[in-house]
């Protein structure tokens, strides 16, 4: 098989499975363990999706208002399913950037490797911030109602920047596709 011809790793349907796969398991905790939570503490906000983040007050305001019924719901499912989430982003989005910055999709070299690694560290960063934050948000509920001042603290800085970087991955997906849209539109009609 010559280089021309010989498929590169990863393919379009593997990163479209994933990006799928990722979608659909964010839909689930999103209006599944997410909604519940928020009905059960009168529409505040679960902390995992709080942008600005929260303080000492807020974190116990929203864990004492889910009740007892809540803390163990967010233990499970919520977290449980929380746990697959960020190692699926990272890989989904990681992939999918990868995959629009090899040679020919957004010029007809590959993008410098230091530039595509930096890419990547984006969604990695973002991933390893949710499972911060999931274990602080665990340590929370197995010990409340003692709470750390420290651990809501880190919680809440880990939600901010992983929101942040989950943007920002996004962003840079978005732009990346539509140059290679663009780009492979003005190549086929020549």
């Amino acid at each position: 098989m010559s280089v021309g011809t010989r498929k590169q790793f990863p393919s379009g349907l593997l990163v479209a499975v994933l990006l799928v796969a990722s979608g659909l398991l964010w839909a689930v905790m999103f209006f599944g363990p997410l909604a519940y939570l928020t009905r059960l503490a009168g529409d505040l906000t679960p902390l995992d999706i709080r942008p600005k983040g929260y303080s000492y007050t807020e974190a116990r305001a929203f864990l004492e208002a889910i009740g007892e019924q809540g803390r163990s719901y967010y233990t499970s499912p919520e977290l449980v399913i929380d746990a697959f989430y960020p190692p699926l982003y990272a890989l989904s989005r990681g992939l999918a950037l990868w995959w629009l910055t090899m040679p020919g999709r957004v010029r007809d070299g590959p993008l410098p490797l230091k530039v595509r690694y930096a890419l990547i560290a984006v969604p990695v960063l973002m991933a390893t911030l949710d499972l911060i934050e999931n274990g602080c948000v665990a340590v929370m509920l197995s010990m409340w109602p003692v709470l750390s001042h420290g651990v809501v603290a880190i919680s809440s800085l880990a939600t901010q920047v992983k929101i942040i970087a989950g943007v920002l991955t996004e962003l840079l997906m978005g732009v990346l596709a539509a140059i290679w849209l663009l780009r492979w539109n003005v190549l086929r009609r020549v």
